[in-house]
């Protein structure tokens, strides 16, 4: 399933002093697989699953079908609903088609945009944003006007089936952000960015052959209840924006139970608080993106409204970003 719209973001000769998004698009691969599906392989039932993470359903890459694959289709999509094309490739992933070369340069390759810069970042599931932040930096420093930002992950691969504290929670996708020039006050307002090594082993991956991804949940909630509200807390300060005059928060959605904690905690309305997850399940460093394009479908964003984009991933990793949308 792919989804894609044009923000109606215009830029022309004059551009803008502004960085903001001109188009996005999500890619969702094949069918939906549902709990049933995942219940049967970790012997638990549909009831248990949707009580205990609230997920539904999540969609799973073809054996065949590589994070490359993944991102490429949906930049592609990008394309056909941008006003401008890309002079810089970021791609958040934690699961690269290989270790070397980046899957930014083989998308770049197929996109046919040869000598465009290309390349890959790695912050688990607060990787989008931490690409956010890479891509304006690299605006702000002239070495870039229009980059083209890739959330894209096959995380199902280093999910072991049988586990059912891990199983039922990942889902595969990409999702990507078209930046350009906007008016002065428009587009990313602010951003901020953390991590702590020392919580490294709340979340991992071990080498390759050793072994399915492992994660402490109740480690991780408790990162997650502690930071996402720090980093969001610190981005809003730095633009000047009040909590309560956000329109739409999206959080990563780790699962539909974590993100309702966390606006709870924060004080957030529900209904500016999306919780897609219960379709993605979780999608990793695509999921920032995806649920974006998923709320902009639901009810568009106007200009002038004001979204926060908060996640919270391995690593410890943490970001946030204040836009507002033109």
């Amino acid at each position: 399933m792919t989804t894609a719209a044009r923000t109606g973001a215009s830029t022309g000769p004059d551009g803008g002093s502004g960085l903001g998004v001109v188009a996005l698009a999500s890619y969702l691969p094949g069918e939906p697989v549902t709990n049933d599906s995942v219940g049967a392989a970790i012997g638990v039932d549909l009831k248990w699953i949707q009580d205990r993470i609230g997920i539904r359903t999540r969609h799973h890459a073809a054996p065949h079908e590589h994070t490359s694959d993944l991102a490429t289709r949906v930049a592609r999509r990008v394309a056909e609903h941008s006003p401008v094309g890309p002079d810089l490739i970021v791609l958040a992933t934690v699961t690269p088609d290989r270790p070397v070369p980046a899957t930014a340069c083989l998308v770049q390759d197929r996109l046919g945009l040869p000598g465009t810069p290309a390349l890959d970042i790695n912050a688990a599931c607060a990787g989008f944003i931490y690409a956010l932040v890479t891509a304006a930096g690299t605006v702000a420093v002239g070495a870039a006007r229009t980059p083209l930002v890739i959330g894209a992950d096959v995380f199902t691969r280093f999910v072991d089936p049988t586990d059912r504290r891990t199983a039922p929670l990942f889902g595969d996708g990409a999702g990507a952000v078209q930046l350009g020039p906007v008016p002065e006050g428009y587009g990313i307002l602010a951003t901020e960015l953390w991590a702590d090594g020392s919580q490294a082993s709340y979340a991992t991956v071990p080498p390759a052959g050793e072994g399915w991804f492992e994660m402490n949940g109740r480690g991780v909630s408790e990162v997650v209840l502690e930071m996402g509200p720090k980093v969001l807390g610190t981005a809003l300060t730095k633009a000047g924006i009040r909590l309560d005059q956000l329109n739409r928060v999206i959080v990563h959605q780790a699962n539909p139970r974590l993100v309702g904690t966390l606006a709870e905690s924060v004080g957030l309305d529900d209904r500016i608080v999306p919780r897609y997850g219960v379709q993605t399940g979780n999608t990793a460093a695509a999921s920032i993106p995806i649920a974006l394009v998923m709320a902009h479908e639901e009810q568009p964003f106007r200009r002038g409204d004001l979204v926060a984009l908060v996640a919270v991933g391995a690593g410890m990793t943490a970001g946030a970003a204040v836009l507002r949308w033109y």
